[in-house]
């Protein structure tokens, strides 16, 4: 009995064993096999060994130079189980570089008088937002889109609320009061809200920007996503895109991965889906990116088409409050690539890392999207000061 036992007990560790190491051998298979350019130059293969090293598993990137598309590469997988490659049409998360569109969005409104930007933003909801710390101060949506709201991100309540695979199922309408107005489940006097008063200080929010979102639709009583479809996606002719999984063509959308040091893997972590949806879920491929770039670096403009008014892209691209942030435009923020200083916005969740920079003045950008977490963050640095390089 015992020898059988024994046996047993040896072949399950066998069976765990060989399990382990198919997993290792897939993830090596992974990464020494990454599908890219048939006839790689030195920057792709510089791309594909930061790749290996970093653990990405899945990168789309170009660059802009002249106010037009100069480069693109594509590389790695979008999927891995199902063995689909990144393509040109690949579409990934944005993440934070969703807030220049829904930004976009909002200052459309502004320019056709239906939104100001320094008003009372109570004056348009229907329900009442203040901070209960300084309850005689108004916030308004400049406030909200340059992160000088005093709102603050409470991550346990935003982290619980996460939906995998899926969005998130109730509206702002509904989930915003919650978090904001005392009484609401999710509600916190000293985690929904800062110390300080509306403008005097600035800290990064993703639900101050997803109720300014929520201001716009309130307004003109019709859906966020709907008014940046018909005010952005389909004037730059941006087909299947959406912050709404059900928007998009989910079979096009680079699945986010995290790695997994102890034991050498990739693991899929699902499509993200919530709360603040406007400051984060807008899917898009690289190219379609790139369209709404050269529109902003175009002054609004893009060929014929104008989705914005110049004065309102210089009014976007100015410092707001220089006295809190010396980089912090509207929606947009300046930051250093290399020697370079550029205007756009990066972004991060959970198996997404994404860079979306440009420097109108020289008529160039970069885009950089990746369905996984760069380890030691070197790669997404180096990566991007070599493709500014291209258009210097």
């Amino acid at each position: 009995m015992g020898s059988v036992l024994s046996l047993l007990v040896m072949f399950r560790f066998l069976l765990v064993f060989q399990v382990l190491l198919s997993s290792l051998l897939a993830v090596a298979d992974v990464l020494e096999n990454l599908p890219g350019p048939k006839n790689p130059t030195p920057l792709d293969n510089f791309i594909l060994e930061g790749m290996k090293e970093a653990k990405v598993p899945g990168l789309a990137a170009l660059t802009l130079k002249e106010g037009k598309i100069f480069w693109t590469g594509y590389y790695g997988w979008a999927n891995i189980k199902e063995k689909r490659p990144v393509t040109q049409d690949t579409l990934f998360q944005m993440a934070s570089i969703s807030k220049t569109v829904t930004a976009c969005m909002i200052m459309q409104q502004v320019e056709k008088g239906e939104l100001d930007l320094d008003v009372d933003i109570n004056t348009y909801l229907p329900f009442k937002v203040r901070n209960p710390k300084h309850a005689d101060q108004p916030i308004t949506l400049r406030q909200l889109l340059c992160h000088t709201s005093g709102i603050r991100d409470n991550w346990a309540v935003l982290e619980d609320q996460w939906v995998k695979n899926g969005d998130y199922k109730e509206s702002l309408a509904k989930s915003l009061p919650a978090y904001l107005i005392a009484g609401g489940r999710f509600f916190s006097t000293k985690k929904s809200f800062y110390n300080w008063a509306p403008g005097t200080n600035n800290q990064y929010c993703n639900v101050a920007v997803a109720l300014a979102a929520h201001v716009a639709e309130v307004k003109l009583k019709t859906p966020f996503e709907t008014l940046c479809r018909q005010g952005i996606f389909k004037p730059l002719k941006l087909q299947d895109v959406g912050f709404l999984l059900t928007s998009v063509d989910s079979k096009k959308v680079a699945m986010p991965y995290s790695y997994r040091k102890k034991s050498g893997s990739f693991k899929a972590l699902g499509h993200h889906g919530y709360i603040d949806y406007p400051a984060g879920t807008l899917r898009a491929s690289a190219l379609h990116l790139a369209r709404f770039l050269m529109m902003f670096m175009g002054e609004g403009k893009l060929g014929e088409v104008r989705v914005l008014k110049a004065e309102t892209v210089e009014t976007m691209r100015k410092i707001q409050y220089p006295k809190l942030d010396k980089k912090q435009g509207i929606g947009w923020y300046y930051m250093r690539i290399g020697a370079s200083r550029m205007i756009g916005h990066d972004g991060g969740d959970p198996g997404v890392a994404t860079q979306m920079f440009c420097q109108p003045e020289k008529a160039g950008g970069i885009i950089i999207l990746m369905n996984g977490e760069p380890k030691k963050g070197f790669f997404a640095k180096a990566l991007a000061e070599r493709l500014v390089d291209q258009f210097k």
